[in-house]
């Protein structure tokens, strides 16, 4: 080597690309689990719609039931049937978010919602992965069901 040249060292590998929850992760599964881990009930039925997408500080989160329901013809009319069944099949909200990937943790201002009380809300979510699958909901114990206290949790694979 000639004198004053930098020397070459080999490069290393490039390490397996960190997990990161930025990006579009399609809906797999949502279930309510019991402190044992049992599923207590699937919130959007056992077939759910739906995505999540993280870009840069910018998140949106969607999920609708695929179970088609019926409505009678008797009253209120199937119109009004449909628009209390909404609120329970479907949900959405968007806005700027903070992500903590270490912590596993996003933190979501909500600007645009199904539900106008969920606006001007922050929404913290924890995610973690598992075999390159998403899994993302609200603090352990969150969802009340009567007397007990379930975990969401939302299994999505990432859409490529």
């Amino acid at each position: 080597a000639r004198c004053g040249a930098p020397k070459r060292f080999p490069q290393p590998a490039a390490p397996a690309a960190a997990e990161s929850i930025q990006g579009r992760w399609k809906l797999l599964a949502a279930e309510d689990l019991r402190a044992d881990g049992t599923t207590a009930r699937y919130p959007w039925g056992r077939h759910p719609a739906g995505s999540i997408v993280v870009e840069g500080t910018a998140c949106y989160v969607q999920i609708m039931s695929t179970d088609t329901p019926s409505f009678s013809a008797a009253a209120p009319s199937p119109v009004e049937q449909m628009r209390a069944a909404l609120l329970s099949s479907y949900i959405a909200y968007s806005g700027p978010c903070t992500i903590d990937e270490a912590a596993g943790k996003v933190t979501l201002k909500v600007d645009a919602a199904w539900r106008p009380d969920y606006v001007g809300t922050e929404q913290v979510r924890f995610f973690r992965f598992d075999n390159g699958r998403l899994i993302f909901g609200p603090a352990p114990g969150s969802i009340r069901a009567g007397d007990e206290r379930l975990s969401r949790r939302l299994t999505l694979e990432r859409v490529h």
